[in-house]
């Protein structure tokens, strides 16, 4: 199962969902459907922005879980 870790990475760096919008020029909605893990499919360039302002790696960002 594929899970997306952007509440918990927002949460460590004590950003909040809007601010991240802003930074990136993300729609807030799909800021919170990422966060909610809700989002049908995520764009490269999104991953790429979230990424860059965050200042983490791409397996900070989205994990695997093989335990299902």
């Amino acid at each position: 199962m594929i899970k997306i870790n952007l509440r918990k990475l927002l949460s460590d760096r004590g950003m909040t969902q809007a601010e991240l919008a802003a930074r990136t020029g993300i729609r807030p909605s799909t800021i919170c459907a990422i966060c909610g893990n809700s989002c049908p499919f995520l764009k490269l360039e999104h991953i790429d922005k979230i990424c860059s302002v965050l200042e983490c790696e791409i397996h900070d960002f989205i994990h695997f879980d093989h335990c299902r």
